[in-house]
């Protein structure tokens, strides 16, 4: 039997631990969501396929890796004139350094780099998109001393108006001859794609009945948190959050590297009982996605730690 796709899976790339560094390449839409330490060496030459950065805030785990990301475009073997967007919320003094830095070092690009600040709430058109998938803002809970943002990809999408729902085609139909199409359909926004960054739990109404989100879950439990910094997020309540959006899939990352993978599915599971978020649930550990709950996932991976088990016993033997 063929084991089912995970959502995105053919679109999604990634790697994130707490701390360490955190980035999402969507390549649908040819985005990169944040540019942690070693995403170019990741991607290598698949940088050149990125035509915007969406950063959520200026810590070096997010974006240390433009530096080389930006050195590759310049000098590496791909298409060295394909301009790239980078988006960074406004007012941002770390993310101001780096910029002075690059102007400084990389001050003779072979291709048009632009740096555009924004702010919550902001609308971005994503031009080879055809007008009707957009970028949408929204402010997260971080840092006090930075605004920090997380992001809505929305498309546009034709809706039967309620009260034709249920109707006979050949009344629908009626109606679209005597009126138009406007007259039974309108146009809905739907979020197809959420990307949260470093956070507190994100407002529910913010990634209402979003297709696929992303949000950190850095601790297993609260107690985790021992600086208590409030400054991130813990597993009951970004289940919580996600019920009460009604998302659809949920993508659990920058995860703390306390936690062994099979701790990780093991305590995910047990959320999954506590709190029924009503959605799938995947988690980004290091650069694979897991599904915690499925025995093929977990054979792969039993199979992976006897390898690397193997592997580690073979080394300390030479």
């Amino acid at each position: 039997m063929t084991t089912p796709q995970l959502p995105l899976q053919d679109q999604l790339r990634g790697f994130s631990r707490a701390l360490f560094s955190t980035w999402i390449y969507h390549r649908r839409f040819n985005i990169l969501f944040d540019a942690g330490e070693g995403v170019a060496t990741s991607l290598y030459n698949r940088v050149f396929g990125i035509r915007r950065i969406f950063l959520s805030h200026g810590h070096a785990d997010h974006i240390a890796g433009l530096v080389n990301l930006l050195n590759i475009r310049n000098l590496g073997a791909g298409d060295q004139t394909a301009s790239l967007k980078i988006y960074f919320p406004q007012n941002n003094r770390l993310i101001d350094l780096i910029r002075d830095y690059l102007a400084r070092t990389q001050n003779s690009l072979s291709f048009q780099l632009e740096w555009i600040p924004i702010a919550e709430n902001e609308e971005i058109e994503l031009e080879d998109q055809k007008s009707r998938i957009f970028m949408r803002t929204f402010k997260t809970k971080h840092s006090g001393r930075q605004l920090s943002l997380g992001y809505n990809v929305i498309e546009i999408r034709r809706k039967l108006k309620d009260k034709y729902v249920g109707l006979p085609q050949k009344d629908i139909n009626a109606a679209i001859w005597a009126h138009g199409k406007d007259e039974v359909a309108e146009d809905v926004e739907k979020i197809i794609f959420s990307y949260g960054g470093d956070s507190r739990p994100i407002n529910p109404d913010d990634v209402r009945k979003s297709h696929f989100l992303c949000h950190e879950c850095t601790y297993l439990s609260v107690e985790d948190d021992e600086r208590n910094f409030q400054q991130h997020s813990y597993l009951d309540e970004v289940l919580e959050m996600a019920k009460e959006a009604e998302v659809e899939n949920l993508l659990l990352f920058h995860t703390s590297l306390r936690y062994s993978l099979e701790m990780m599915k093991s305590q995910i599971r047990a959320g999954l009982n506590r709190v029924n978020p009503e959605c799938r649930v995947l988690v980004l550990y290091g650069d694979s996605i897991i599904d915690p709950v499925s025995t093929e996932t977990n054979k792969r991976s039993r199979r992976k730690n006897r390898e690397r088990e193997t592997t580690e016993v073979s080394e300390q033997g030479v």
